[in-house]
C-alpha cells in the first residue's frame, strides 16, 4: 500500500511524554511488542489490568513471548468476557497485581523498547500497576515506546480508521482480534512490519 510521503522523522512529539520515540524518525528491528487487556477503559472508574501480552522481537523475529492473566480482584464485567472470552474463575486462579508485575519487570529488559497500538492506554495502566505495587506514586515503566496508531495517522492522515482490526483487514494480517494480549500483539507486531515497510521500504 503506498505511503502519504511523508518526510521521514519530521513528525512532532504530540504527546509530550519524553518516553515516546517519533515512530517515523528510524526503523527498528529489536523490539518488545506489548497488548493489554483491562477490566474498562478508564483507571478512575477502577477499571484495573486483566491481562499483559509480549513478544520480544530480535532481528526481525519473534525471538521470545511473554503473557500472564492478572487477578484484577473484582468481577469482570460481562461485556468484557464477551470480548475477551476471559471470566471470574480465569481471574481466580491468576497471580494478583503484585505477582504479575513482578513477573512483567523480571522478563523485561532494561534497554527494551515498546511497541504498542495506542501505547499510552497501555503505558497508563501499567504505569499505575507499578505505583500501586511500589507504594511509591513517582515510579513509572522507564522504556522508551513507539505507538503504532500513531504512527498509521501519520503514514495515512486520509484514513478514516486506524484501528488495530481496520490495520490487519488493510493489510491482509487477518479478519478479526482475539481481545487476548498475547495473540494481539503478535498481529500488531505485523502491523508494525507492514507500517515499517511504508515508511523506510523496511518489510524483513
Amino acid at each position: 500500500m503506498p505511503s502519504c510521503g511523508r518526510p521521514k522523522g519530521t513528525s512532532a512529539n504530540v504527546n509530550r511524554d519524553p518516553r515516546s520515540l517519533d515512530p517515523l524518525a528510524f526503523p527498528l528491528h529489536q523490539y518488545v511488542m506489548l497488548d493489554t487487556e483491562t477490566t474498562g477503559l478508564d483507571p478512575r472508574t477502577g477499571a484495573r489490568l486483566l491481562e499483559i501480552g509480549m513478544a520480544r522481537v530480535e532481528n526481525d523475529h519473534v525471538a521470545e513471548v511473554f503473557d500472564t492473566l492478572v487477578n484484577p480482584m473484582q468481577p469482570i464485567p460481562p461485556v468484557i468476557t464477551e470480548l475477551t472470552g476471559l471470566t471470574d474463575s480465569d481471574a481466580r486462579t491468576a497471580p494478583d497485581l503484585t505477582g504479575a508485575m513482578r513477573r512483567f519487570e523480571q522478563w523485561l529488559e532494561p534497554d527494551d523498547i515498546i511497541i504498542a497500538h495506542n501505547a499510552p492506554f497501555d503505558m497508563m495502566f501499567l504505569d499505575l500497576a507499578i505505583r500501586e505495587v511500589t507504594g511509591n506514586k513517582k515510579r513509572f515503566l522507564p522504556h522508551l515506546y513507539v505507538d503504532t496508531l500513531r504512527m498509521s495517522r501519520l503514514l495515512h492522515p486520509e484514513r478514516v480508521h486506524h484501528s488495530v482490526v481496520a490495520l490487519i483487514r488493510a493489510y491482509g494480517i487477518g479478519e478479526s482480534e482475539k481481545h487476548r494480549a498475547l495473540s494481539d500483539a503478535l498481529q500488531e507486531e505485523q502491523v508494525y512490519r507492514a507500517l515499517r515497510g511504508e515508511a523506510f521500504g523496511v518489510y524483513r
